[in-house]
């Protein structure tokens, strides 16, 4: 019993020894599994992600698409609402982005490819338990709190016959999908106002639920390339785990 209490104490003070620099360069993220990688957004979230060098995967039901990173990135068929392919190709990965979109088939806004994405995610990440891979989901400004505490769909500004209602009220259900999970480290990562401005600065402010404001009380703007700057930088940072931020320019 002696002997077996002087190895466990030698073991602690070998492992106490590693330093930490050491151990959080073990665990960091190397294999990055893209959904949406060939769109508006997410196009730019592999670009970033591979001039940080990660191991990208870019997933898509047409491969074709993403021929542009035929050289540079791994390449794989596959579509987010197919839990078990997705679940193959979540399991060999160390963290998950997903930028999916597109115009809603119907006005239902569970039926909107955002809603059920998330329903799927959460699913599917469960499975690996906490120590599964981080999630990071592009979000929509619509469910930004944008006045007096209270979001632009809680407002009222999109009524039913708006030609977007599904797709914001979309991204509302896909958000409160997230919180009510217990396992998955989730981010989500939301635009402000536009991606109207071009060029990558690395120069970002950064926020939480409330949407962020120019000075003169404007709803901010970034460009797409910093926008997957800040995905990224967040991915590496995990500032916001289990929570929802903003970011403007």
């Amino acid at each position: 019993m002696f002997r077996i209490k002087i190895i466990l104490v030698l073991f602690a003070a070998v492992i106490s020894a590693v330093p930490v620099e050491a151990r959080a360069e073990s665990e960091k993220v190397e294999r990055l599994l893209i959904y949406g990688a060939s769109g508006r957004i997410g196009a730019h979230i592999v670009e970033e992600a591979v001039s940080r060098g990660y191991a990208v995967t870019g997933v898509s039901r047409d491969p074709a698409r993403l021929e542009q990173f035929a050289d540079r990135i791994n390449i794989e068929v596959g579509d987010i609402l197919d839990r078990e392919r997705t679940a193959d190709l979540v399991a060999s990965h160390d963290a998950v982005i997903v930028s999916v979109g597109g115009k809603p088939a119907n006005q239902d806004p569970a039926q909107y490819v955002a809603a059920l994405s998330a329903d799927s995610l959460v699913d599917v990440l469960s499975r690996f338990g906490d120590s599964g891979p981080r999630l990071i989901f592009v979000g929509n400004l619509f469910t930004l709190e944008y006045q007096d505490g209270k979001t632009l769909l809680e407002l009222g500004r999109v009524p039913e016959t708006h030609e977007n209602y599904a797709m914001f009220y979309g991204h509302q259900i896909a958000l409160e999908t997230f919180r009510k999970s217990r396992q998955v480290n989730w981010t989500v990562a939301t635009p402000p106002n536009g991606l109207r401005l071009e060029g990558r600065t690395a120069n970002v402010r950064w926020g939480g639920d409330v949407l962020l404001r120019d000075p003169d009380g404007a709803p901010s703007q970034i460009s797409r390339e910093d926008f997957a700057y800040a995905v990224l930088e967040e991915l590496e940072n995990g500032n916001y785990i289990r929570a929802r931020f903003n970011v403007a320019r």
